[in-house]
């Protein structure tokens, strides 16, 4: 198992009740966060508020009992249909129980919503023709374990399940053995151990490298003991499944932690049946320890990979591939696109997965891509703008099973998640001499180029790049456009940093340094002697949790605001069906030819490519309806327009009719998701 691994084991059971305490000790600088029961009051206090644009919707219950609430904000507007037809944005917050600062941001939008209705005429303009569902605690009995007398960081729901197997449930939870009211870690010397002291660090752990001829001398648990006598400990905690993994796409099988079955809970079931049975919905944000504004990849991968795979007779034939020899999909791709089929549509290996068979769709749609690298262009400016630094390869991507894997692959929607914030890495003073990649971000083409060889050279082997990139290649590939410095050092902050001479840094070691910094040494509790019923004198400490998800300090506020901020303006980019323009053109006595020009005068294309694909995506649908004494001659009463790109995209429909001069014809044009327009056309 990687060191990465087992630290995201451990941090994912840390963190407890003596924080509470150090929230008091930060003085009025301090950001606190408010239990489900308080983030329901508050709620019904916004909607109290604002009668008249703002109802709670209780959409369901926890495993545990919960209530599960949204928030619907909308103002009646001018159009006759209720507001849940009207086209909508979907607001979700922290279904992994962990991540309070989601929920605390989506009662801030909320606020902002309904302050800025009357007073900020962009708001304003958004709540008369469009709804917004928010949902800021989707996980409420995961996030009650913050507000416990003893605080671990949990996930998972309250679901009894029995994860070990052994017919008991919910029987070997975690124990405060040196009573501070948090649940860190244990480690104990073991001659089977895989983990030694860091010697940079002493505080932190890390496992021992047999190349360098390092030995391990510890085990490390979470803090408890064996209660169920089976020789590991604290294996089935309270609760069951996290949420956040249990929606349909890319779903992990076989995995305890992910459900049973897709939407197996009552949680995820109450959320995707309010999805299906809101079609309106056409953007979906997120507050989540997700972070597709900066990492847009899809955790998961295509099944087969790079493997060799055999093609099933069916298509085998077809293709001209032999269905008992083994090819790579890149093989196929190749294959497919000889064969000059696929009528303009870009094949991609991913898709080839998906058609044999071997795993789900991983990647952002090559037609929707434009739309997300602009929304990361504007997000990055946001943050520059407000100061704010982002450890950017710290972004986690996509998760298997995730709601925005979900709402994306499957319910064909424009989805957007970011985490709010993140710890900080600590600055490092650069030698002036030496190329870093801070320094490429400010470099143009031309600059870089005339460093030469020799430098970019040096600067490639210092930062870890394989052998076979050299200088030379790079040089060209600026030259040729195919990459930009800035490009160059954005991918760079992405990779894992380089071992220095002294061994690796520590990937936990930029938290102690928050820790000691920022939080006073709080985030972190020192070793101490505890004497163990089966393991004998163990050590208890570790970074307290919560530390990585949920900022205690006033900069929160901040990153709230400018976050908030950010979520505004997309929902300000949704798509937004008009008819510009309406032409009659007398051909012959009682002969006339209508056109009619419709127009996506919002930011956002009127569909997804991948909703299309997904077949989630409704076409715009044009009605005619003519009257007595009308009759259509050429086009059809219904046309159907598969989608409409944004920022203005226009396009013309034109019938023939028969009717008498000074009569109407009636248009009416729209789809669940862009809502409906009549047109009235009279024709002279």
């Amino acid at each position: 198992m990687t060191r990465r691994i087992l630290w995201t084991l451990t941090l994912v059971a840390l963190f407890g009740a003596g924080w509470a305490a150090q929230q008091k000790e930060a003085g009025p600088a301090a950001f606190t966060y408010r239990p489900p029961a308080q983030v329901a009051s508050a709620l019904n206090t916004l909607a109290g508020r604002s009668p008249s644009l703002a109802k709670v919707l209780p959409i369901g219950k926890s495993s545990a009992g919960a209530d599960i609430n949204i928030l619907r904000i909308a103002a009646a507007g001018k159009e006759k249909t209720g507001v849940d037809e009207r086209p909508a944005i979907f607001v979700a917050a922290n279904l992994e129980g962990l991540h309070h600062l989601g929920t605390e941001a989506s009662l801030a939008l909320a606020e902002k919503l309904l302050a800025g209705y009357g007073t900020d005429p962009a708001v304003t303009a958004l709540l008369d023709s469009k709804t917004v569902y928010i949902a800021p605690l989707l996980n409420p009995d995961a996030a009650q374990a913050y507000f416990a007398p003893v605080r671990q960081e949990r996930t998972l729901n309250g679901r009894p399940l029995d994860d070990d197997a052994d017919e008991a449930v919910d029987e070997d939870g975690f124990e405060d053995l040196n009573g501070d009211g948090l649940i860190t870690q244990m480690r104990v010397k073991d001659p089977e151990g895989t983990w030694i002291i860091d010697p940079k660090e002493p505080r932190l752990m890390r496992l021992a490298d047999p190349l360098k001829g390092e030995k391990g001398v510890y085990a490390l648990y979470t803090e408890g003991i064996d209660n169920d006598g089976d020789g590991m400990y604290n294996e089935d905690p309270p609760g069951g499944v996290e949420l956040n993994r249990n929606f349909p796409h890319d779903f992990e099988y076989n995995t305890k932690a992910a459900g049973l079955w897709p939407v197996s809970e009552a949680e995820t079931r109450s959320l995707a049946r309010f999805l299906f049975d809101h079609p309106s919905i056409g953007l979906v944000l997120i507050f989540s320890t997700e972070n597709t504004l900066l990492n847009m990849q899809q955790t998961g991968q295509v099944k087969a990979g790079s493997d060799r795979v055999k093609v099933p007779k069916m298509y085998a034939g077809f293709l001209g591939l032999d269905p008992d020899q083994e090819y790579t999909l890149k093989e196929i791709v190749d294959v497919m696109k000889g064969l000059g089929f696929a009528g303009g549509i870009e094949i991609t290996e991913d898709m080839v997965a998906q058609f044999l068979g071997l795993g789900p769709a991983v990647a952002i749609d090559r037609q929707d891509q434009p739309v997300w690298d602009a929304v990361q262009k504007d997000y990055k400016e946001a943050l520059k703008a407000a100061k704010l630094e982002y450890p950017e390869r710290r972004a986690k991507g996509v998760g298997q099973g995730s709601l925005a894997a979900f709402a994306y692959f499957q319910y064909g929607v424009p989805v957007f998640s970011t985490d709010v914030w993140a710890v900080p890495e600590p600055k490092k003073e650069e030698p002036k001499d030496v190329l870093t990649a801070e320094k490429l971000k400010a470099m143009s083409s031309e600059e870089f180029i005339a460093l030469g060889e020799d430098k970019i050279g040096a600067f490639l082997k210092e930062a870890g790049a394989p052998p076979n990139f050299k200088a030379a290649m790079v040089i060209n590939m600026v030259k040729s456009g195919q990459v930009t410095p800035a490009k160059m050092a954005e991918m760079m902050d992405k990779m894992p940093k380089k071992p220095g001479a002294e061994g690796e840094d520590n990937p936990e070691a930029y938290l102690i340094k928050y820790s000691d910094s920022v939080l006073a040494g709080r985030g972190f509790v020192a070793w101490t002697p505890v004497k163990h019923p089966t393991l004998g004198e163990v050590e208890v400490g570790g970074f307290v949790p919560y530390l990585k998800t949920d900022p205690l300090t006033a900069e929160a506020k901040t990153w709230i605001d400018v976050h908030t901020n950010v979520y505004l303006k997309l929902m300000q980019k949704m798509p937004e069906l008009k008819v510009s323009q309406t032409k009659v053109k007398p051909l012959a006595q009682g002969l006339y030819e209508v056109s009619l020009y419709l127009t996506n005068s919002g930011w956002m294309p009127t569909s997804t490519a991948q909703g299309r694909r997904c077949r989630r995506a409704w076409p715009i649908r044009v009605a005619l309806k003519t009257g007595a004494g009308q009759a259509l001659v050429s086009g059809h009463p219904v046309e159907n327009i598969p989608f409409l790109d944004g920022s203005g995209a226009v396009k013309k429909l034109t019938w023939t009719v028969r009717a008498e001069k000074g009569s109407s014809l009636a248009f009416k044009c729209g789809s669940p998701r862009l809502g409906s327009i009549n047109v009235n056309v009279t024709l002279d």
